[in-house]
């Protein structure tokens, strides 16, 4: 796997397609991800979440963003992303959490990076794509909520909060996901091959 474009353009990424429940987007799906992103990302905060070799969190680094957060629980997989990070010389733009993304994805995360996109591209034999994006969704609403509330998002008015959360879900095209979580709505479905990236964004 290489970068396909940006800074970075034709540097390699470790190929672990023989590491179990790691799936790493192909370029196929990680260039047309990128495409519709095109310059939307540059500067912003983005999230690679199940990262993997941090395939995709690279290529956003490449592409421009500011700074990238990824999360894997595999240790062996933290650690070519740590070694990728240095190779390329932007440690300083890369935060690497080695842990459960459901665990780790919390409104403390939120309030401390505050990110623009967040990817997530949970194995597909496990159906965690919708358990994910709602326990993303319920960490943004409390992050914002501004009340101390620990578990609870009844309470808060989500039309007052920003717009500026873009989520991306690539899953089995086999697993269904709702046209909306709250008041994130799905503006965007692609599918490739076995493939589909899901884009949803909070409408006002």
């Amino acid at each position: 796997m290489r970068i396909i474009s940006g800074l970075y353009k034709g540097r390699k990424i470790p190929n672990v397609f023989n590491v179990k429940e790691v799936n790493p987007s192909s370029d196929i799906v990680k260039g047309a991800l990128f495409n519709i992103l095109a310059g939307e990302i540059q500067g912003k905060i983005f999230f690679d979440v199940y990262a993997g070799t941090g395939n995709i969190g690279f290529e956003a680094l490449s592409r421009g963003a500011g700074f990238c957060v990824f999360i894997e629980k595999l240790n062996k997989m933290t650690s070519y992303i740590s070694k990728i990070a240095n190779e390329f010389n932007i440690r300083d733009k890369t935060k690497i959490i080695c842990g459960d993304a459901n665990k780790f994805i919390n409104k403390d995360l939120f309030n401390l990076y505050k990110p623009d996109f967040i990817f997530i591209d949970p194995p597909y034999d496990y159906n965690l794509a919708e358990k994910s994006l709602e326990n993303i969704i319920n960490s943004y609403y409390l992050s914002n909520s501004g009340n101390g509330l620990d578990n609870d998002i009844d309470d808060i008015d989500k039309a007052d909060l920003d717009n500026n959360l873009t989520i991306i879900v690539q899953h089995n095209k086999k697993e269904i996901l709702q046209d909306n979580y709250e008041e994130f709505y799905l503006t965007k479905k692609n599918t490739y091959g076995k493939s589909a990236l899901s884009f949803y964004e909070k409408l006002p």
